[in-house]
Order: structure tokens, then sequence, then C-alpha cells
């Protein structure tokens, strides 16, 4: 299904907006991790740019193209406009990001500021290209998700969850999923006893697993890529605990096709 769009812009369909969304997304993540890493949210503005003019350019070549699937988003159409005191427009974020893509000074407040332009600037964009789209849990989903495997150390999950700000980590363990949580990696490592804390550093999941508390995921509460996000969220409860699904393969139910959290869904 295309979406509607001007003649001069050439029409996206379901995939390709999945795909840009999910290069968006991945930008965004990288540039949270790194403040002064937003080029590779320049990037993916100049590979939509690319394919919507359908030749090579520069970012000011592509902004009114961009521009025209960004104003599909609330974000940009209603809320920036009526709010301007908290969010940005298309055009001052775009203008912003276009300015750092040019400049070489790229470290200090300058690149923060830039960066969480580029970041706004994502965000608007993952929401207008998911416009029209289909709302299954394969379209939404993060693809190809971190897991540890049983035999691998706790150092290993913990230093995972440092790097990427993991909550939760999925495990394939005994036959089923469970999640090893960043409040049991914690509970589990708080000891006053150096040489305690480095033996369970040291343990694999499944050695540490009587003092390490794993949340067991009921094989009735795994996704599969056909649900719809209607059904998770009806199903979904406000409350204090597990904010991670996990979306099994259907041909391989033993591996995770991918992950699901709230923040894909807001």
């Amino acid at each position: 299904m295309s979406k509607p769009m001007s003649q001069r812009v050439r029409p996206l369909n379901d995939d390709e907006c999945l795909h840009y969304r999910d290069e968006f997304r991945a930008a965004r993540y990288a540039a949270l991790a790194d403040a002064e890493s937003f080029s590779e949210i320049c990037f993916a503005l100049e590979s939509l740019g690319i394919r919507l003019l359908g030749r090579q350019g520069d970012l000011g070549a592509y902004e009114t193209l961009i521009e025209a699937y960004a104003l599909q988003s609330p974000i940009f159409k209603h809320i920036a406009k009526n709010s301007r005191s908290y969010f940005k427009s298309f055009d001052a974020l775009y203008r912003i990001v276009r300015k750092a893509r040019n400049d070489a000074m790229h470290t200090g407040a300058y690149a923060r500021h830039a960066t969480e332009a580029a970041i706004e600037l994502c965000i608007g964009l993952e929401d207008a290209l998911m416009i029209g789209v289909k709302q299954t849990v394969g379209n939404v989903m993060v693809k190809s998700p971190i897991v540890v495997e049983s035999w691998q150390l706790v150092v290993h999950a913990r230093q995972l969850m440092l790097m990427h700000s993991f909550s939760f980590l999925p495990v394939r363990f005994q036959g089923d999923w469970w999640l090893v949580s960043e409040v049991g990696i914690a509970k589990f490592l708080n000891s006053n006893n150096g040489t305690v804390k480095r033996q369970r550093l040291g343990m694999s999941i499944e050695e540490s697993k009587g003092g390490l508390e794993l949340i067991k995921i009921p094989s009735e509460q795994l996704l599969s890529i056909n649900h719809s996000i209607e059904e998770v969220l009806c199903n979904a409860q406000v409350k204090e605990g597990r904010t991670l699904w996990l979306v099994v393969d259907q041909e391989r139910p033993d591996h995770l096709a991918g992950v699901l959290s709230p923040f894909e869904l807001m």
C-alpha cells in the first residue's frame, strides 16, 4: 500500500517505510549511546532523501521531500505548530541538523544540541513513516535482538546491559524463555565481599540460577509476528514488572524473531 503523496515525491510502500523507520530507529539508539555521534542520523536522512529524490543530492535538496512525509505525523503537523514552547517544528530541527552536518565542530555542548535535535527529528519521522502501515508485532518489533546463552557468564550479561542500557536480556534455558533483569543482576552481585562478587561475575547464567532471579515467560505470553498491536496492548497491564515481550520465530520457537517494549508502542 503506497501512501498518498505529492506528485513530486516518489511514494514509499509499506516495506520501504519499515526499512527507513528501522534505519532512523537504529541511528537514534546510536546517538543516545554517544552524544557526539549524530552522524548516523544524517546518514539515515540522506538514505531516505536519495530514495525520495531519485538521485544523489545533499540535505538541502532532500528537505522538501522529507518534509512531505514528516508532515503526515501529528507531531509535526499539529503539535509542534500549536505547542512551540515544547516542540520544535520540522523546519527548525532539520535546519539544526543540516547546519551541524556541514560544520566541523562536533564536540561538547554544540554536538549535544545537534544530537538532541536529530533525535527529535528521528522520533517524528519514525512516527510519520508508520502512518498507514499495518500495526502488527512484526512491523513494530526490534529485529535481531541481543540474547544471552545459558552458558555465558554473568559478567557478559552485565556488560551488555551497561553498554546498551538494557533493562532485560532474553535467555533460553531448559527449554523455556526467561528474562535476566537489571534488578536481578544488581541483587545477585550486591556483596561487600570482593571475592564473592568476582566469583559471581565469573559464573555462567545456568550456574547462577539458584541466586540470580530469572523471570520465566509462559509459552502463552510469547508473541508471534502476526499478533496485532491492539491485542498486545489490550492484554497488557500498567503495573510494576516485566516490560519486554518476546517474539518467537514461528519456524524455530527456540529462536527469537524480535523483541517488543513499550518504547516501540508509544
